[in-house]
């Protein structure tokens, strides 16, 4: 394995959650940016749903296995852009949760 491949396996387990965190960000209306741990937590997340999905669909149970399907091309592609739409499902619901209680906790203070 060489360097570009191991440039090319980090950025598809972390890119998804970067694009994440921000859609996150613009859905739940957050003042800052989302920082660094809202990434690690949606690529945690992401992960584990394309390894559950690629454990049933395709067999693949632990890293080495799934660093071995990565040499096929097409399957690089889409893994990355089902994780890229996995993550943009979650961001938009976690994004809508955070607003729902968010605004209920503003209710609550604003009444009280």
């Amino acid at each position: 394995m060489n360097f570009i491949d191991l440039f090319r396996f980090f950025l598809i387990l972390i890119v998804p959650g970067m694009i994440s965190a921000v859609i996150f960000g613009f859905i739940a209306r957050l003042r800052q940016e989302p920082t660094i741990a809202t990434t690690l937590i949606f690529d945690f997340w992401i992960f584990i749903i394309m390894i559950t999905g690629l454990y049933f669909f395709k067999g693949i149970v632990n890293m080495p296995g799934l660093i071995a399907s990565f040499e096929c091309l097409s399957f690089t592609r889409r893994y990355a852009l089902l994780s890229v739409f996995i993550g943009i499902n979650l961001a938009i619901m976690s994004g809508f949760i955070y607003r729902l209680f968010f605004r209920c906790r503003w209710r609550r203070r604003k009444t009280s």
